[in-house]
Parts: C-alpha cells; structure tokens; sequence
C-alpha cells in the first residue's frame, strides 16, 4: 500500500547536515518503526533506505534514482534547487524537501 501511495518522512537534521545525514536519520526512525517503511525492509533483502540510494563506494546518488531536492525561498516556496547530484555534501537548505524514485527495475 505504501509504495502505491507514496510515503512522507519528516526529519530534524543539525544545521550543518547533508542529504546522507538527513537519510540515516529516517532509517533510524524505520528500524524503530519498522511497519513504517514502504519497502520490506529486513535481513536478506533491504538492509535500509541508504542502500537504496546512495552508492557508498563513490560517494554519490544511484545514477537511476530519480530526486528532486528543493529548499525554500524567501517566500516559503519550494524553489531552491540543491544540487546533491553534483556534491553529495551539500548542506541542506532549512525547511527542504528532497522527493526520492528508486528505478523499480521494470
């Protein structure tokens, strides 16, 4: 049902904190919650969500993932483009909101 509908996490990151930081912060939040989590995460299979979309061994966002990560404007719109694509280290802008499509493989 959830991956249907689309799931929504909202996290409270530090200041300073990256797409990566902001993304362990939910699957901390999924490995408490565990009927939480749109994906069937559990030994053998789905480990967590950063496996999913971060490529660890070259520090950058899965080729096929599609994101679209923006901050607010001054006006509170989501109009501020963070190119996580191009520095996985960017510092997140506040009050952002990164939409995230795994390749289903289809």
């Amino acid at each position: 049902m959830g991956l249907q509908k689309g799931k929504e996490y909202t996290v409270q990151v530090k200041d300073d904190a990256t797409f990566i930081e902001a993304l362990a912060i939910v699957d901390k939040y999924i490995f408490e919650n565990p009927r939480e989590s749109i994906f069937p995460i559990f030994e053998g299979y789905i480990y967590n969500y950063l496996q999913l979309f971060w490529d660890p061994k070259h520090n950058i966002i899965y080729d096929d993932v599609g994101i679209m990560p923006y901050g607010a404007d001054e006006d509170g719109n989501l109009r501020k483009f963070m190119p996580l694509r191009d520095d996985i280290n960017f510092i997140l802008y506040p009050n952002s909101v990164i939409d995230l499509q795994p390749d289903s493989g289809c």
